[in-house]
């Protein structure tokens, strides 16, 4: 009787092909559901609003990630996009302190605004902060964070700034995370 001690040899055919690495295959829902239910949980513990984590998600979902290099560029847009959203608000305090009461506050918004957009958009011309869309989720969480009923960040800048950008991430990362939990294969993910 003999023994065959080259594992190496019988296995590599199975490794070539990635079949004989395990890998988890959850359906979708039951994946995502996962990680929903762990946003919450996330968001209780550190007493928080969570989602920028489903807007994080969501963006890489919808900009087709799949490609591996899109993930910094989408990361760094969403960090961008809420310094802009920072600066807006910072920018129309400071506006409203100099007009004065008299000026409606929807006003001084709207001067700041035509301002920050295009500046923005402009932004996005360079191929590291390609993904404008992007830069407009991180905005946008950063106002809903910002106008949000947590005592930790309601009304202070510099804590929705850091909540913001730390969520978005953490959403980047869920992506990440769900796509590994489904199984799917590089090419498959978008």
């Amino acid at each position: 009787m003999s023994i065959d001690l080259n594992v190496r040899e019988r296995q590599a055919p199975i490794e070539a092909g990635r079949a004989g690495r395990f890998r988890l295959a959850l359906p979708p829902e039951i994946a995502a559901t996962l990680l929903a239910v762990s946003t919450v949980a996330l968001g209780a513990l550190l007493g928080l609003p969570t989602y920028g984590i489903f807007l994080g998600w969501a963006a890489a979902g919808l900009a087709g990630t799949g490609r591996p290099a899109r993930l910094p560029v989408l990361a760094r847009c969403l960090a961008v996009g809420a310094v802009f959203g920072a600066g807006t608000l910072a920018a129309t305090s400071a506006l409203e302190s100099v007009l004065g009461p008299d000026v409606p506050q929807w006003v001084c918004a709207a001067v700041v605004l035509a301002v920050a957009n295009p500046l923005m958009i402009m932004v996005g011309r360079a191929p590291a902060l390609s993904s404008v869309p992007g830069m407009f989720i991180g905005f946008s969480t950063l106002f809903a964070v910002f106008f949000s009923n947590t005592a930790a960040v309601s009304g202070n800048i510099v804590a929705a700034l850091l909540v913001t950008v730390s969520m978005n991430l953490t959403g980047l990362a869920f992506y990440l995370i769900y796509n590994r939990l489904t199984g799917r294969p590089r090419a498959e993910r978008a």
